[in-house]
C-alpha cells in the first residue's frame, strides 16, 4: 500500500512538473514557418524560399540580435557541398540572398559570436 501512494505520489510530482520542463527554454514552435531546432540555448528557425534562405535566432523566446554574429550555411544534396555567407539582416535575422535551398538536403548553420564561440544547427530539408 505505502509503494503504491508513493507512485502516485512521484507521478502527480511528475505531472505538475512537466509543463516547466517542456517550456524552460521558450517555444519550439516555428515563428516564420520554418524548420526548428536547438543548440544549447539558442533556437535557431531555417525558413528556405525563393529569394534564398533566412536564419532567425531567439533565446527564450527572445530575440537574439543577428549583427553579433558571423554565420555560413552548408547544404549537403546529392553528394555535393554547397557554402553560403549567412548575413545580418535586421533583428534576428540572417540572410544567404539567392541561395536555393534543395529538398531533402543536409543544410547545418555554423554561428560565430564575437568571442569566437562557435554553435551549429543541423536541419534535414523536406
Amino acid at each position: 500500500m505505502k509503494i503504491d501512494l508513493f507512485r502516485s505520489g512521484l507521478a502527480a510530482l511528475a505531472l505538475i512538473a512537466a509543463p516547466a520542463v517542456v517550456h524552460a527554454h521558450g517555444s519550439m514552435k516555428p515563428q516564420h514557418g520554418g524548420l526548428v531546432q536547438m543548440t544549447g540555448e539558442t533556437m535557431f528557425e531555417l525558413v528556405t524560399g525563393p529569394k534564398g534562405v533566412d536564419v532567425y535566432l531567439s533565446e527564450e523566446d527572445e530575440p537574439i540580435p543577428a549583427a553579433g554574429f558571423t554565420a555560413k550555411l552548408t547544404q549537403t544534396a546529392g553528394g555535393a557541398k554547397t557554402e553560403a555567407t549567412l548575413k545580418p539582416a535586421g533583428g534576428n535575422k540572417l540572410t544567404a540572398a539567392g541561395f536555393k535551398a534543395a529538398k531533402g538536403a543536409k543544410i547545418v548553420v555554423a554561428l560565430v559570436d564575437k568571442s569566437g564561440a562557435k554553435t551549429f544547427a543541423t536541419f534535414q530539408t523536406k
